[in-house]
């Protein structure tokens, strides 16, 4: 049977690059349909978990030159790169047999537990040999504060090569510093204005021809590289013209384009931000007859959970005792507050208006309903009609 999972892919240049991802795993045995959103930098993939994992496909886009970050779920929900099916297998029946205190009256408190032993060495991954000149895991936000700082490198030395090269001399008669002969100066600045601000097309460039695929990074590789060799070899091996002012002039325009992409791609998955921000990070539970802080990601199912007045409900459950009023318009729309009681289910990130009460979480990490809800929420940002 095939399910759908969506990955998180950084550094998608263009939608280009998001084809050539999907060419590269519509290869791989079992996977029945790739969509990737190079705007949303997410790839949802159908597959078939018997022939090939999750891991497998993180693999494989990693080896395209692009960083997986792994599936797209709430963090605080589900521990990144971990199988919900993992806590699952831990089902707390003891836990259910304890005294049911009222819940205003709970038992002790305890600190709130550390969750290092279920987090994900993100430090390990961002480590990874990633050529990407943005940098490792950087998020859309990143990109584009990276490619703002380009942008202005490449202007402020555009300039003086404007000023220097024969159409700005037209204008203002300026002379080379330190006694360098102009073709040496023009290269100087020019090096300075291409090598780093054009780095990330560079590698973008050099994964699409990998991956057999013709994109916008090879396009600007293409037009900037071979004004800038030519004008290379003008100056140290063969009489010719020169094109530094047209080489910086064409890299600065095309990064203030790419600068306002990335902005607009940062904005663009605010909703599916806002959505993974409504549970709560922290659940109180009951484990042994103690009352435990503990992060959402570590609540297993049968775990019985305290819930007091103003609090969000972490995962989805079965009130077990006690009654309350829920806030549930975020999966409903309806601002009426709803009452619950014994045997009612409760959803995770609505908000308990009055009341205390406990409940048995059935439903944890990607099974809630907000994971469920967010995941269709990016299966529909990356489908696409078949003509695309």
């Amino acid at each position: 049977m095939n399910i759908t999972n969506t990955f998180q892919v950084r550094d998608l240049l263009s939608p280009m690059s998001a084809r050539g991802v999907e060419k590269q795993l519509a290869r791989l045995p079992g996977v029945a349909r790739v969509e990737a959103n190079a705007v949303a930098e997410t790839a949802s993939i159908t597959f078939d978990p018997q022939q090939v994992t999750a891991e497998a496909l993180r693999g494989k886009i990693e080896e395209c030159g692009f960083h997986c970050a792994g599936q797209v779920m709430p963090q605080h929900l589900c521990a990144p790169h971990a199988g919900h099916e993992h806590g699952h297998e831990h089902d707390h029946g003891h836990h259910h047999a304890e005294p049911a205190a009222a819940p205003a009256a709970g038992p002790r408190r305890e600190k709130p537990v550390a969750a290092h032993a279920h987090e994900t060495d993100h430090a390990g991954m961002d480590s990874m040999a990633h050529e990407m000149g943005h940098g490792p895991g950087m998020d859309a936000r990143g990109m584009a504060r990276d490619m703002r700082n380009r942008f202005w490198i490449c202007l402020a030395l555009t300039v003086p090569i404007f000023l220097y090269a024969p159409m700005g001399m037209e204008f203002v008669k300026l002379s080379p510093p330190f006694g360098l002969e102009l073709n040496l100066w023009l290269f100087l600045l020019a090096t300075g204005a291409v090598i780093y601000p054009a780095w990330p097309f560079f590698v973008a460039a050099a994964r699409a021809l990998s991956n057999g695929v013709l994109n916008m990074a090879v396009l600007v590789v293409l037009s900037v590289g071979t004004g800038y060799l030519f004008s290379v070899g003008a100056t140290f091996f063969f009489e010719g013209p020169q094109f530094y002012e047209a080489v910086s002039v064409l890299l600065v325009f095309i990064l203030l384009g790419h600068w306002l992409e990335m902005r607009a791609r940062a904005g663009a998955s605010e909703a599916i931000r806002a959505l993974m921000d409504l549970a709560p990070p922290q659940a109180t539970v009951i484990r042994g007859g103690v009352e435990t802080t503990i992060d959402t990601a570590q609540v297993l199912r049968g775990d019985i959970v305290l819930i007091r007045p103003g609090d969000k409900i972490p995962v989805d459950g079965e009130v077990t005792e006690g009654g309350s009023q829920v806030d549930e318009s975020m999966l409903t729309g309806e601002s009426m507050p709803v009452k619950k009681t014994v045997g009612d289910s409760v959803i995770g990130a609505t908000i308990n208006k009055s009341g205390s009460f406990r409940y048995r979480a059935t439903k944890v990490g990607a099974d809630t309903a907000l994971a469920q809800i967010v995941k269709l929420v990016q299966e529909a940002q990356n489908s696409k009609a078949p003509a695309q």
